[in-house]
């Protein structure tokens, strides 16, 4: 039998990863504003785990479209939108077909580090267009995976945070495998781990390990280039519009404004 996963758990990874989502969804906001040809008022989230961002854009009446690969993640976003009565749409499906994607958007987004399943060139290209497709001519797609931030490291990081609520803290580790690098392929495996202290009890919870693809910067900007159906219009070291990544930033987060080429 096969040990838990923390997909398993939506509620300890609504709650791990909570963060600065209200500042997140601020950027993509700005990002609208700044660069879309239209004033975006749809939004597809590709892969969107327990659905914060999905909840928060709705609230600000963005009309939300998720899928994620977990149905346990899928089944969670469901009720939490029926209990807040909130106009989301949600659905499994996989970021390397997106079979069950359907209609045009003004913003697409893909968050913390799932754009790095892609794990071949021909595989994010491929997913570069199939975005396109649903996006309205001008319509943006932001994307936001990890980077090294020293050459000696990579595959080889660790970071950690904790958030809590009520009774509940979760203790969120995001933890690489340098045993497990292939360097011709540039992918590893890498792994959630949460901690959880609830009413008193404390347990561990893995996740699968899981391969990854190490994207470069300039390596990233080229495949874009090759899919031939985006324009970079800003690359940033954070969540803010006037925090572009310069070689003088330092940041273990590459988030990638794309504007779709009309």
């Amino acid at each position: 039998m096969a040990a838990p996963s923390v997909y398993q758990f939506p509620r300890y990874y609504a709650i791990g990863y909570r963060w600065n989502t209200t500042g997140e969804c601020d950027f993509l906001q700005d990002c609208v504003a700044a660069y879309a040809g239209t004033a975006a008022k749809t939004v597809l989230d590709i892969g969107c785990g327990a659905g914060r961002h999905l909840m928060d854009l709705a609230r600000r009446g963005y009309r939300a479209t998720g899928f994620d690969l977990h149905p346990e993640m899928v089944s969670y976003v469901k009720a939490e939108a029926r209990k807040a009565r909130l106009p989301v749409t949600v659905f499994t499906d996989d970021v390397r077909t997106m079979a069950s994607v359907q209609g045009v958007f003004g913003l697409a987004v893909c968050l913390m580090d799932t754009f790095r399943y892609l794990l071949t060139n021909e595989q994010i290209v491929e997913h570069l267009r199939g975005v396109a497709r649903h996006l309205a001519p001008g319509g943006l797609y932001v994307t936001d995976f990890w980077i090294p931030t020293r050459w000696d490291q990579v595959a080889n990081e660790m970071y950690q945070w904790e958030q809590r609520d009520g009774e509940t803290t979760v203790r969120v580790f995001y933890v690489q495998h340098p045993d497990s690098v292939d360097p011709v392929s540039q992918t590893f495996e890498d792994e959630l781990v949460f901690a959880v202290e609830e009413a008193g009890h404390s347990k561990e919870i893995h996740g699968e390990r899981t391969r990854t693809r190490l994207i470069l910067p300039q390596e990233f900007r080229a495949l874009v280039e090759v899919s031939a159906a985006f324009d970079i219009v800003g690359t940033f070291a954070d969540f803010d519009i006037e925090k572009p990544l310069t070689s003088s930033v330092t940041s273990w987060r590459m988030i990638t404004v794309l504007k779709r080429r009309t």
